[in-house]
């Protein structure tokens, strides 16, 4: 019996690696025209409807994925300190106050698109659910969601000319005519944490629910539903960026992308623990560079950062294929750089652990050093 216990347990971690690759890969394809500093306005009909496909489906839909994973993460490894009779928040503290410090760095000098440290914040926040029973994780989640989310979409709507979050902060805590500052960096990043915050806790309640084991048994069912869920959301998406102002559509900005979001999740976790092998399998090389999602996140950055936005691009122009950088061009380099982690991923975790971030992430969490190579 508790072979098969650890058998399915092992089954939910493969298929949470898998979601974090796939959520890797959906925020680098929204990152990509930032990453390069592209714009696609004025570009050629192909690079214009690839940016647009990229947008309607990933867009406001990506970061809420690799949000719903990291609540789930953080859950998972609260419950696994708490099994060993340990206290987890010191544990949890130092995990996040890294992530902090890795994100700012990160987001000041290299990428001001980082999302790292507003999930830091957002850990900090979820600490103070994380030992709430289900339904008021749920309860929490819905009202950050509806009370929040959709609620300032709806007072966007009606009222125009209403602050958003990020700007009242500003003209409180940031004097009149202040330059930006890195108070206005932390205020963008905590109103973001609060933006996403419901999803956070929505894959808190999943984990603690075991929700993933519940849709993989009504599979008929949530293949219904994700498809349902990715109809309704593409189409509301699609609506909003060709600006078609109807009733059901613009007041609720918010309402389509979560949709996408949900669907997206039902149909991998639904794939990848399908009956048929051929499936299932396709999923696998995601699960590698999900274990490596940290490194890979940051090296995108790096590499992105060095060929699009400083000596990089003197390259581009030597071997004649620089002269206005385009978005499908862009999104090539993109993708050959993903299969590459993966390759890379695969390989490096033949003889390692973890990835080299991972490794350095969890010495910090633990205070301890924490074996790297494999033992051949």
């Amino acid at each position: 019996m508790g072979s098969v216990k650890n058998e399915d347990q092992g089954n939910r971690i493969e298929i949470l690696d898998q979601l974090r690759g796939l959520a890797l890969l959906a925020i680098f394809l929204v990152n990509i025209s930032g990453l390069a500093s592209i714009e696609t306005e004025n570009q050629s009909s192909i690079n214009e409807s690839l940016d647009a496909l990229m947008s309607i489906l990933l867009e406001d839909s990506a970061r809420p994925l690799f949000a719903f994973m990291f609540g789930i993460s953080l859950i998972l490894i609260y419950e696994r300190l708490s099994k060993k009779n340990l206290n987890p928040f010191p544990t949890l503290f130092r995990r996040l106050l890294l992530l902090f410090i890795i994100g700012a760095l990160h987001g000041y000098y290299i990428w001001a698109g980082d999302i790292l440290l507003m999930y830091a914040m957002a850990g900090y926040v979820l600490l103070f659910f994380i030992k709430f029973p289900a339904k008021w994780l749920l309860t929490m989640a819905l009202f950050s969601w509806v009370g929040y989310t959709i609620g300032m979409d709806l007072l966007n709507y009606y009222f125009p000319h209403s602050l958003s979050l990020d700007e009242w902060l500003k003209d409180l805590l940031l004097g009149p005519g202040e330059s930006p500052t890195g108070s206005e960096y932390l205020i963008n990043e905590f109103s973001s944490m609060v933006e996403h915050l419901s999803f956070f806790l929505f894959g808190m309640y999943t984990y603690r629910k075991d929700l993933l084991s519940q849709a993989v048994a009504r599979r008929k069912r949530m293949w219904l539903l994700s498809l349902v869920f990715l109809t309704v959301g593409v189409s509301g998406k699609t609506a909003l960026y060709y600006e078609v102002d109807a009733l059901v559509i613009t007041p609720l900005e918010s309402f389509y992308p979560f949709v996408v979001t949900v669907g997206i999740l039902m149909g991998i976790i639904l794939l990848g623990t399908s009956r048929t092998t051929t499936l299932s399998n396709a999923l696998l090389p995601f699960s590698t560079v999900g274990k490596m999602a940290f490194t890979n996140y940051l090296l995108q950055s790096l590499v992105f950062v060095s060929l699009f936005m400083h000596s990089g691009r003197t390259i581009f122009e030597r071997v004649g294929i620089w002269m206005e950088p385009s978005y499908i061009f862009a999104l090539f380099i993109g993708i050959i750089l993903f299969v590459v982690q993966m390759i890379f991923s695969h390989l490096w975790l033949k003889t390692f652990y973890y990835g080299p971030f991972e490794w350095f992430w969890r010495m910090g969490t633990y205070g301890k050093k924490v074996p790297l190579r494999r033992k051949t």
